[in-house]
């Protein structure tokens, strides 16, 4: 076993030892495997953790040797792995580097392509902060309905979902008037959610200075490119074409895409553990990470995001802006000059004192 030949055993299985040792040496095996010291060189889920202690416990067992102790070190770090795989979508979010990129590709391919429909829901969802059930599918072909509803009507957003507004908040009604030119705002409708707040409605200003990135208009591209294919009004606008035929947008893809642009843009082999830190739901965690990023409230951040709980919190992640924002927060001077050229805030009471001293 290459792992004892680490620890510098002869006999895994330690006979001479106490069962504390056996035990801590299981404990040590399982952290090798977490940390990805596998014949593929990549992390395990739990359920593969499981598996392979139960074949190293198999060892044990055929020798009469017992491995469990008092202090039961090998079920703290199983238990410990269990508990960080099920918070729920442990995820990156899409850098802006990363975002660039996927905007440049999507260029490169026609308008009803995949990469650019999928593109199109990457720049709604950094925006709403959609959850992937609502608005992509596990499949191409058929979609997922509310089951508990009368009609099992789909889960992921149809054309009736989304209501774009004029000047005046008007609401445009006729296909001729959605455009970028006269749409300015796109009022979004959760007629099912996760957190049980069914109806939910929350309105999006467009971007006319960064089209690319505004949601208006990946909202319009979005609605008209279902019309264009022939999706229903009941049925979920998250389609593209190929080879002449109309699929629905997959998880799956949405991930393969995610994964790429991390490969491409930060340098990570497609190989990589690490890599696997974006899915689907990388995009809502962007939506909380560029929210947080502006300094906006918990209130707020909840409130935009749909959140009922400060549970957002666990989203935002160890990123380049909060290293950035770290490092200034903990350089603050106190001088009008330095204020002048750093501050993002204004002086508190204590430091207009100080200043207002140092001035005399």
């Amino acid at each position: 076993m290459k792992f004892c030949n680490w620890m510098g055993l002869q006999d895994p299985c330690m006979e001479s030892q106490p069962p504390e040792a056996r035990d801590y040496f299981l404990a040590c095996y399982a952290v090798s495997l977490i940390q990805g010291h596998t014949i593929k060189g990549k992390y395990v889920k739990h359920s593969t953790l499981k598996a392979y202690m139960k074949e190293a416990l198999g060892t044990f067992d055929d020798r009469g040797i017992s491995p469990k102790s008092d202090q039961n070190f090998t079920k703290i770090v199983t238990t410990a792995h269990r508990k960080y795989e099920s918070v729920p979508k442990r995820r990156r979010m899409v850098t802006d580097g990363m975002m660039a990129w996927l905007i440049k590709e999507a260029d490169k391919s026609p308008p009803d392509s995949e990469i650019r429909a999928i593109v199109d829901w990457i720049v709604i969802g950094r925006n709403t902060g959609y959850r992937s059930s609502e608005w992509c599918q596990s499949s191409k072909g058929d979609y997922a309905r509310i089951q508990n509803w009368p009609g099992r009507p789909s889960l992921a957003a149809t054309r009736s979902d989304f209501t774009f507004l004029g000047s005046g908040e008007r609401r445009l009604t006729h296909t001729h008037e959605l455009t970028p030119a006269r749409a300015t705002h796109l009022t979004c409708l959760w007629r099912s959610q996760k957190n049980g707040d069914n109806g939910q409605e929350v309105t999006f200003a467009g971007d006319p200075r960064n089209p690319k990135y505004c949601i208006v208009e990946a909202g319009l591209r979005v609605y008209h490119r279902s019309r264009r294919l022939g999706t229903a009004n009941h049925e979920p606008m998250a389609v593209y074409a190929s080879m002449g035929k109309t699929h629905r947008i997959t998880a799956r893809r949405v991930t393969w895409l995610l994964r790429e642009a991390a490969h491409h843009v930060l340098g990570l082999e497609r190989s990589s553990p690490e890599i696997t830190m974006w899915s689907t739901h990388s995009i809502r965690v962007t939506a909380a990470n560029l929210l947080h990023r502006m300094r906006l409230s918990d209130s707020y951040i909840m409130k935009r995001l749909r959140w009922n709980s400060p549970a957002f919190l666990m989203y935002l992640r160890n990123t380049i802006h909060a290293a950035d924002a770290h490092t200034k927060a903990i350089n603050i001077k106190l001088s009008q000059a330095d204020l002048e050229l750093a501050s993002y805030r204004s002086p508190e009471p204590h430091e207009q004192i100080t200043q207002s001293a140092q001035a005399a």
